[in-house]
């Protein structure tokens, strides 16, 4: 008796379980059909604020001690006078050397080192540029929005963005007849960038002379957006 009692309340108990179960998934399925996704954005042109230039030293050499002591001394001499301008941020790039093949045979070494420069005073850089001519040659240079002044954009695009999610869930909510709605999920996106870094021309003879011309830049502008998706639910 006490063993058919067991096994009937047990049966009791996982139906129980069963209807519970069916009824939470049936009311998860009734709350999810009451979500709406959609996703708005601000943006804005910024003016570029903030220029990163490379430029190597390349040499050849038979003897790959005395390339690397010209490739040293002639990189510590533009160090040197990048530093001197401290608004000016200073960094080495990549460091190659590699055999130079004829005939199957290593006929002498190439090496080159890069140098990486970023300031905010874009006309301060240009004649940086102008004096590290003498002898190196300037690669590539890329325009963007400082850090600062894309905080400070994308703060202000975030308001704005924000606004416009109110205004399209109140708008979604008014439309579907709904009475008023809930925030389930929401995020915040930045876009947008520098321009694409462009190949400068290679100067040569003009780079190795002493009266090298500092080059002209023409900053531009950069798109900055903030994007936000939300989920909302009706009620």
């Amino acid at each position: 008796m006490c063993t058919l009692n067991i096994e009937l309340i047990r049966g009791w108990l996982l139906t129980g379980l069963m209807l519970v179960s069916i009824s939470a998934v049936a009311h998860d399925n009734e709350s999810t059909m009451n979500r709406v996704s959609f996703q708005v954005e601000r943006s804005a042109e910024v003016s570029n604020d903030w220029v990163t230039a490379t430029l190597s030293v390349t040499d050849e050499d038979p003897r790959p001690e005395r390339l690397a002591n010209t490739i040293n001394t002639t990189m510590r001499w533009a160090l040197d006078e990048a530093q001197r301008h401290d608004q000016v941020k200073v960094s080495s790039g990549g460091y190659q050397t590699y055999p130079v093949y004829e005939k199957e045979r290593v006929r002498r070494w190439r090496a080159s080192q890069q140098l990486i420069l970023q300031a905010g005073n874009v006309d301060r850089l240009s004649k940086l540029i102008g004096v590290l001519q003498e002898k190196l040659q300037l690669q590539s240079i890329a325009f963007s929005v400082s850090p600062e002044s894309r905080t400070r954009m994308e703060d202000g695009l975030i308001t704005d963005a924000l606004a416009a999610f109110q205004a399209r869930a109140e708008l979604v909510q008014q439309g579907l007849g709904a009475k008023g709605y809930e925030t389930v999920k929401l995020a915040v996106n930045s876009g947008g960038g520098s321009r694409p870094m462009r190949r400068a021309m290679a100067y040569n003879e003009m780079a190795r002379s002493h009266d090298a011309a500092p080059p002209v830049f023409e900053v531009g502008t950069s798109r900055v957006s903030v994007q936000i998706s939300a989920t909302i639910e009706l009620n």
